[in-house]
């Protein structure tokens, strides 16, 4: 029987003063000699600051707009970036070089030139109260001081040096909004330096702006001189879908068109694709043309390209192979559609700069009712795992002003079949990185794994086995770090390749998704790799959010990654940090995303936390932490002695993004603030649990109590850097019968340096736990503790 998860909301919070505890481990001060590194320091920064602004002279004419300050690099110890490196209000960080040590490319204005030099002056002939020579954390940290060019600025910075120098092309330049930021000095710079550019076209963040410019390289090459406060300039790659078009059996349109009845619902999913074709006979009755809209120029909002039809088949109605063949058993449809075309096959987009079309298609899609959203759309953009313009477009779109009201599926993106290594396939997965945007923080990116291994044609066999990655997606196995961020965080059916001698590797339609086509000669197409799955998983969210319409897309989205499971083929790659790169958390299970059952009992809360309040120095403090006490069905649990039970918690949660300065190579400035979890050990008590999470609750020092690390599956330091966090413990009940107690903490992200009346400083988000037993029934038992707690009865069905 299914049973209704436990919505709680906020009921079981209670809301604790927090204060962090040091985590240790921080790299220590360089020992220097005082003055021949301050005499060296010194020297370099004057000879690089004087080169610099001759430079400048030599080059620009005295009615030319000039950049009113210089570019530097500063190499520092790894891990040791002063933070004083960054005044605000004329020196700044603007871009962070991860290598053997950490290169920081700056920008010091003419007027603050004698910045540096007073603070060594100081280094070497001053003391701190505690002995310590006064800015030893800003100047012994500092290895060297170089001159910054226009390499230094380019992403990635090993590029440059094959533009083709005279070719107008596109780029993204991204400027930093410093305090005296001005629009229209930016756009008369460009002006003068005939660089094209729609200064209205353009993204804007908090802290930087993203123009998209088309100029040369040889222009380029100078236009540090000209303007200040450059924080990278990239290459813009159009955006591309990958499609396959197979015959297919006609046959089954009529068939289907008769299994399948449309209910009125309220629940609407955006397409963000190539438009869709809503004369198709299974979609018209849901996609009217009032729900049909474009973001880009183009005169229809018709599917001509074979994707966004298959797109929106596939997230209305699933796979149609399975309704196909299950013929006399109605399938009841209660979510409808509505397509905004976000790209259009052979259309120039060179006007159309894809982190806005976006952030339009986004709000159009909403305007029209829809609150899950599904975008299958890439670049070829991977820049290992810092956001593009696209993804913090995309995540800036989610967060939606703190809203927290959309949930957007994106799919990692595919591999071209003849990138396939037909030797082992897994090769050619690592090696390919997720494709932008699908790093994006907010967004719940989308791989493709198979269960489809059984072809017709005998001279060609399947590469993947069922249940294993498809051979078609891509992974984040080759981030420099990948214990970054979990993505994907889930996968989905999107088909299997063959291989043959003859025909090398190739996609089947025995081996593929089936899906309503554009072209209404033949209605159904085969369809596959990380598109399909990303489509598939919209229909999943869709089915979550129909049965439970209460709780929010962030509860959703976690659900999503809460039911998720690893196949058996899976689990043979290794450990979890093998196997997540590749995909995920696993493979999202309905019957547990949506219901609960006799034997696994799920909570939902969904809570806002306010994580900083204003400090006694320039910095905010931590303000709060949540502690759930939660209605734990303690006595079952004993008398259940030693039979397994799995507790899993997931954490989802959105963030404001900063791509700007040192976020975009910094997880700790990227987002706006992030948040952990973590539960009481069954061998501590209630305040050993607490103060071993909150310095606020120490009593004393003597407290031994640590995290049971080797407890998890996925492991703290690998769930904890995403904004969705799942991690689960199987253990005796017995044990776990001390263990319903949980927190919910804040971490770092760049409102902790903001003040605060200037940011929004709440976060919204949804937690998430069940017990999963393998004999005894405990719905009843935790439906009984929950009723005993605060008189909540939940309605089954």
């Amino acid at each position: 029987m299914q049973k209704k998860h436990f919505y709680l909301a906020n009921k079981i919070a209670e809301t604790r003063k927090f204060k962090v505890r040091s985590q240790g481990g921080e790299s220590k001060i360089p020992q220097r000699n005082r003055e021949e590194h301050a005499d060296f320091i010194k020297g370099q920064y004057e000879k690089v600051i004087n080169d610099a602004l001759g430079l400048q002279d030599m080059l620009t004419g005295p009615e030319e707009t000039v950049a009113d300050g210089v570019y530097l690099d500063v190499d520092v110890v790894k891990g040791l970036i002063p933070k004083s490196l960054d005044t605000k209000n004329g020196v700044q960080i603007l871009k962070v070089s991860e290598e053997e040590t950490d290169i920081v490319t700056i920008y010091v204005k003419k007027e603050k030139r004698d910045w540096l030099p007073d603070k060594v002056d100081k280094y070497i002939h001053e003391e701190t109260i505690t002995g310590r020579p006064k800015y030893e954390d800003l100047i012994a940290p500092i290895n060297d001081i170089l001159p910054a060019d226009i390499k230094s600025l380019y992403e990635p910075y090993n590029t440059f040096e094959g533009l083709p120098q005279k070719t107008p092309l596109l780029f993204e330049l991204w400027i930093n909004k410093r305090y005296d930021y001005s629009i229209d000095v930016i756009s008369q710079t460009l002006d003068e330096q005939n660089i094209e550019c729609n200064i209205e076209n353009r993204l804007q963040f908090d802290d930087v702006d993203v123009f998209l410019i088309k100029t040369t390289k040889e222009t380029l090459d100078t236009l540090p001189t000209y303007l200040g406060y450059i924080e990278g300039i990239r290459r813009y790659h159009q955006p591309s879908i990958l499609t396959e078009t197979h015959e297919t059996n006609r046959e089954w349109n009529a068939l289907l068109r008769d299994e399948i009845s449309f209910i009125d619902g309220s629940l609407r999913v955006g397409i963000l694709d190539s438009g869709v074709n809503n004369a198709h006979e299974l979609l018209s009755p849901i996609l009217p043309d009032d729900k049909m809209d474009s973001a880009i120029g183009v005169l229809d909002n018709i599917d001509h390209g074979d994707h966004g039809t298959g797109m929106a088949g596939l997230a209305l109605l699933g796979d149609l192979t399975e309704l196909a063949y299950r013929s006399g058993m109605n399938l009841n449809i209660s979510h409808s559609l509505a397509s905004v075309k976000i790209i259009e096959n052979g259309h120039e987009t060179d006007s159309d700069f894809y982190g806005s079309v976006i952030e339009e298609g986004i709000d159009k899609a909403q305007d029209m009712g829809a609150v899950i959203d599904c975008m299958a759309v890439t670049d070829e953009d991977t820049f290992n795992n810092s956001p593009t313009s696209s993804s913090a477009a995309l995540d800036e779109s989610i967060y939606h002003g703190g809203a927290c009201d959309r949930l957007v599926l994106v799919s990692a993106g595919n591999i071209e079949t003849s990138d396939v290594d037909y030797n082992n396939y897994l090769d050619s997965c690592k090696a390919s990185a997720i494709l932008s945007p699908s790093q994006a923080w907010n967004a719940l990116t989308v791989g493709a794994y198979t269960e489809k291994a059984i072809t017709s044609n005998r001279d060609q066999h399947p590469l993947a086995a069922p249940g294993g990655i498809s051979p078609l997606s891509r992974s984040t196995y080759s981030w420099v770090n990948a214990n970054w961020r979990v993505k994907p965080e889930i996968v989905m059916e999107g088909g299997n390749v063959t291989y043959s001698p003859a025909y090398g590797v190739s996609t089947d339609p025995d081996l593929s998704v089936i899906t309503t086509s554009q072209d209404l000669s033949q209605p159904l197409i085969d369809f596959n790799a990380t598109s399909a799955a990303t489509a598939l998983a919209t229909n999943l969210a869709a089915k979550i959010k129909e049965a439970n319409p209460d709780l929010s897309v962030l509860s959703v989205r976690a659900l999503l990654v809460h039911s998720a499971e690893w196949t058996s083929e899976m689990n043979k790659l290794g450990k979890a940090e093998d196997i997540m790169p590749l995909c995920g958390y696993g493979v999202p299970n309905e019957a547990v995303a949506t219901f609960s059952s006799e034997k696994c009992a799920t909570f939902v809360f969904e809570n806002e936390i306010v994580p900083f309040i204003e400090g006694s120095s320039s910095n905010n403090i931590y303000n709060e932490m949540h502690y759930y006490d939660l209605p734990w069905p303690s006595e079952l649990l004993e008398a259940m002695h030693d039979e397994n039970v799995t507790m899993r918690i997931t954490l989802s949660y959105y963030v404001k993004p900063a791509p700007g300065r040192g976020g975009r190579n910094n997880k700790y400035r990227y987002p706006s603030a992030t948040l952990y979890f973590d539960i009481k050990k069954s061998t501590e008590t209630e305040k050993e649990f607490l103060a071993r999470c909150n310095k606020n609750d120490e009593e004393d020092n003597s407290s031994k109590s640590r995290n049971a690390t080797k407890l998890w599956n996925v492991g703290i330091e690998r769930r904890k850097n995403g904004t969705v966090q799942s991690d689960w413990i199987t253990c005796t009940a017995q044990e776990l019968a001390e263990c319903g107690k949980i927190v919910v903490c804040p971490s770092c992200g760049w409102w902790k340096e903001r003040k605060l009346k200037n940011v929004d400083n709440k976060i919204k988000y949804s937690l998430v736990v069940s017990i999963k037993s393998e004999q005894t029934e405990i719905y009843q038992a935790v439906e009984t503790a929950i009723k005993n707690r605060i008189g909540i009865t939940i309605a089954n069905i």
